[in-house]
């Protein structure tokens, strides 16, 4: 550097507790949640959703989306989220993306209306985007093919059939605004889901070295751009944050978006490392997490309904599955399991988060808790069956010694010293991927 002149370094959180890792979690965690995550979501309930997107990846009409949201409502569903497939000529991933006009014929009519369908069943709207990608096959690139990032005179390199869009182009920047802005000031729009479904390659749009060294500086200072106007003049939107899941799990974005969409994996037992990861850091709040079909679409897993609910209530609990081909009795323990998540989701995404058991340490099993004001639910989930070994002992943390606690649902006590130091044990038949759940209540 030449006299006088100055740098700004990055703002990095430094965190200390004498308490252990648990404290140091803590700590860092009421941090984020009070300081980083955007203060009209900070401390403020998120709605329970159902996503359509495994549902019926592209193949929807508006008849089939207002059936799903039907079967939502009877739950006691709070929010519905419309996933990709809604513009342009977008009925597979090859195309369209960057084409942000409504497919109305695919819709049975414009945004505007479905939207208001969905309102009208007393349910909040969210749409899904991904602003950042463009596709070949798309009037976008026809236009401006020179928007897309890439290295002049290289053949593409692509990932998920798309191109990345080049945030460090004003241009861009501008374009996208309007197209958001567009969309989001003509509808009465609830919930964003923001994807960016693939990483950077072939950096090489900058009309000089230097230019190219700088791009993906420049793109993300082009994307806070973006994101901070459109949070600013939009901030009774509710924001995800998704990047192939959690790609983007990071505080820079979590300033604008409150929310993460931790991974595209949504089988049980594979969230449980992912859910119990994301904990070191981040505030519960800001964790989506869905219960999906069976077999899993990823994993071709058969997890019983009870456990994958289990999981999901680990975070802000959402649903990601056919709801119009279940029969009446699995819709009945869904619309059981929303009704109980409302119970304990101040727990959840208020409370003090404690790590019991580990998963991802070969323990065959995960256990966590929650303890807000005068309740704490503790959730147990054993991966595999195992024959001739002694019940695992659940040692919870964070209680009054001398308080006693009343398990919900029964008539039995424990001492906040009982439930530390001889803790409690978990009894579960014969059978894998199987979870229970304790609700105490300080007396």
């Amino acid at each position: 550097m030449e006299a006088n002149q100055s740098f700004d370094t990055p703002v990095a959180m430094i965190t200390y507790s004498h308490q252990g890792l648990t404290g140091l979690s803590q700590e860092s965690q009421a941090f984020v949640q009070s300081h980083i995550i955007p203060a009209p979501f900070a401390y403020k309930e998120r709605p329970i959703l159902i996503n359509n997107w495994e549902a019926t990846y592209f193949d929807f009409k508006k008849d089939k989306l207002l059936e799903l949201a039907d079967e939502a409502q009877k739950v006691g569903i709070e929010l519905f989220v419309l996933d990709d497939g809604w513009f342009g000529n977008r009925y597979d991933d090859n195309r369209a993306l960057g084409d942000w006009t409504v497919n109305e014929e695919k819709l049975g009519g414009s945004l505007a209306e479905l939207i208001q369908g969905i309102h009208d069943k007393g349910l909040q709207f969210g749409l899904w985007v991904e602003p950042e990608m463009i596709s070949v096959d798309s009037d976008l690139y026809r236009a401006h093919p020179d928007w897309a990032i890439q290295v002049p005179g290289y053949e593409h390199t692509y990932s998920r059939n798309q191109l990345v869009l080049d945030f460090s182009n004003r241009e861009v920047v501008d374009y996208i605004k309007q197209v958001l802005d567009d969309l989001l000031g003509n509808h009465e729009i609830d919930y964003i889901k923001w994807d960016m479904n693939r990483n950077i390659t072939k950096l090489g749009n900058g009309k000089t070295y230097l230019e190219t060294k700088m791009q993906s500086h420049a793109y993300i200072l082009g994307l806070y751009e973006v994101v901070s106007y459109l949070t600013e003049k939009y901030d009774q939107v509710l924001f995800e944050s998704c990047s192939g899941g959690g790609g983007r799990n990071d505080l820079g974005m979590m300033r604008y978006f409150p929310q993460v969409w931790a991974s595209d994996n949504t089988d049980a037992m594979a969230r449980l490392p992912i859910q119990y990861g994301s904990s070191y850091l981040y505030p519960t709040i800001s964790m989506g997490a869905h219960v999906s079909a069976v077999p899993n679409h990823q994993m071709g897993r058969m997890t019983p309904l009870e456990t994958r609910g289990h999981v999901a209530m680990m975070g802000n609990l959402g649903y990601e599955l056919d709801l119009t081909s279940l029969p009446q009795e699995e819709l009945d323990r869904i619309a059981a399991q929303v009704a109980h998540y409302k119970t304990i989701r101040p727990l959840v995404q208020f409370g003090k988060h404690y790590r019991l058991i580990n998963p991802s340490q070969g323990s065959n099993q995960a256990a966590v808790q929650f303890t807000y004001q005068d309740r704490t639910v503790v959730t147990y989930v054993r991966v595999l069956s195992t024959v001739e070994e002694i019940e695992p002992t659940l040692k919870l943390k964070g209680l009054e010694e001398d308080a006693l606690y009343r398990l919900e649902g029964t008539n039995q006590v424990y001492s906040g010293a009982e439930l530390m130091y001889a803790g409690l044990t978990v009894v579960l038949p014969q059978g894998d991927f199987l979870s229970k759940q304790y609700v105490f209540v300080k007396k």
